[in-house]
């Protein structure tokens, strides 16, 4: 079902919050959530440390980890980086305004997206905006580091790219098919395999896969809740998180889904696989920790992801880096 319809909006004018800095959080930047979260039962053990303090109207959205370091991106252009995961560095691109919402970067090739379409990349000499062929918000980006590249937004957009983000096409997905339903989803996370495989997820629990770089898709799964976040381990481990605390793991690369109790039910917004199997999720004032053989996920206790948002999260180092309100980064060490 349709996010807008299983949840309870404030006007965020009453808040004195804009509805744009917010957009990642919701996903479709039309209000703040009010949401009562019911907590996992167990506590993962958990170290917790803030490396990167922003400000109060400020707001980080995605962050990605690569052989280069991490870099994170948010409201108004910013674009933050670190070598160490514990120094950072701001960098503040003009674009009019519109927030980045997503970021890749995968063999020294950066791209990042966001509102009304905008798609930025990283050359030798600083950011530059790309051609983009939609003006539909851009929820995430993923590439396979050797020239495709596959985004995607609101209303079924999803865009593609086979020369490393320089040029852009519009796909034309045949949802019919896909889901059953005419009806254009919200496309939330997109990634790609180390076999150039394409996966999507989200509105109606789908989860959809390309062989032949976003040309045609295979539905994997569909449900009920929307799905926000996706993430791909090794030995085929994968985990989808969405609406309800919804939680799924697959354990051949996404062939075949089981449902993992969560404990709550927050929405959570995102979730990464390190090395060892051990994954975390974020969510809205929700933090969770699950085993590639525990059968339920653990609460991150004593973890600033309970009492605020943290959006996105990434694996450098073994640690994990999660990023949210005030533009902060937390360094959680599981």
């Amino acid at each position: 079902m349709s996010l807008i319809n299983t949840l309870l909006f404030k006007p965020c004018s009453a808040l004195g919050v804009d509805v744009d800095v917010i957009a990642k959080l919701v996903r479709c930047g039309m209000g703040l959530l009010v949401i009562t979260v019911i907590g996992a039962a167990n506590a993962a053990p958990l170290q917790g440390q803030l490396v990167n303090r922003g400000h109060a109207h400020e707001a980080l959205f995605a962050v990605n980890a690569s052989s280069e370091g991490l870099i994170a991106v948010g409201g108004g252009g910013q674009i933050s980086t670190s070598k160490d995961g514990e120094n950072w560095t701001r960098l503040d691109i003009d674009l009019a305004g519109k927030s980045l919402l997503a970021v890749s970067d995968l063999a020294g090739n950066a791209i990042a997206v966001g509102q009304q379409g905008v798609i930025v990349r990283r050359d030798g000499s600083g950011w530059h905006e790309q051609t983009s062929p939609t003006t539909e918000r851009l929820f995430s980006v993923a590439q396979d580091g050797e020239g495709f590249v596959i985004a995607s937004g609101g209303f079924g957009t999803v865009l593609r790219s086979v020369d490393g983000g320089i040029h852009w096409e519009k796909l034309a997905i045949d949802w019919q098919a896909l889901i059953g339903q005419s009806y254009e989803p919200h496309v939330y996370n997109v990634t790609v395999d180390d076999r150039g495989r394409a996966y999507m997820v989200g509105e109606f629990g789908m989860i959809a896969r390309s062989d032949d770089q976003g040309l045609t898709w295979q539905a994997l799964h569909s449900g009920d809740e929307s799905l926000f976040g996706f993430s791909l381990g090794v030995d085929g481990l994968a985990y989808a998180v969405g609406q309800s605390g919804t939680i799924l793991r697959s354990r051949d690369a996404g062939l075949n889904w089981e449902k993992i109790s969560s404990g709550s039910e927050a929405i959570l917004l995102d979730v990464s696989i390190r090395s060892d199997g051990r994954a975390v999720v974020t969510g809205i004032r929700e933090g969770l920790s699950i085993g590639a053989e525990d059968s339920k996920a653990t609460r991150l206790e004593d973890s600033p992801l309970l009492v605020s948002w943290y959006c996105d999260v990434s694996v450098y180092k073994g640690d994990f880096y999660v990023v949210g309100e005030k533009a902060n980064v937390i360094k959680l060490s599981i």
